[in-house]
């Protein structure tokens, strides 16, 4: 499901984001430095406050979430993964959040030593489409801290 080239795009994203989000920063901090040095203090507040406003919007809107979707993938790609033979229950229409990341809760029920099916709950990407999986479908899953990095039917 993910792949180094998934990173690497969201690296380039990143650079590409930090680039655009540069520009106002260098604006708003060069009209600081002139009212600074004009001594226009109503000035300098003004463009302190937008600067910091500015600066925690993007980078709390822009930046970090795919920052954090990209530490996810690493850790997907290059992480230790388990592998699980489970059946599927049901997948949850509401989406979670889990280390910054948007997931939907999937369900499923795995065997264990004591022959009983015990319920477990999985993590689905929510930038990817849900799988078409039946009730009680038979599935092998790899998984990185019960989120799914990749699935097949067993």
């Amino acid at each position: 499901m993910y792949t180094q080239d998934d990173i690497d795009a969201l690296g380039k994203q990143i650079r590409k984001r930090v680039l655009v989000w540069l520009i106002p920063e260098i604006i708003l901090l060069s009209v600081v430095v002139f009212s600074f040095i004009r001594r226009m203090e109503w000035l300098t507040s003004l463009s302190l406050a937008l600067l910091s406003a500015v600066l925690l919007f993007s980078l709390s809107m822009s930046i970090f979430p795919v920052k954090r979707y990209q530490q996810f993938l690493c850790n997907a790609v290059k992480g230790r993964n388990r592998e699980d033979l489970v059946h599927y229950t049901s997948t949850g229409t509401e989406t979670v959040y889990r280390e910054g990341v948007r997931f939907y809760p999937v369900t499923m029920r795995a065997d264990t030593l004591k022959e009983e099916l015990e319920e477990r709950q999985y993590y689905w990407d929510a930038n990817l489409p849900l799988p078409d999986w039946q009730k009680d479908e038979l599935l092998r899953l790899r998984s990185h801290e019960k989120m799914i990095t990749a699935w097949e039917r067993a």
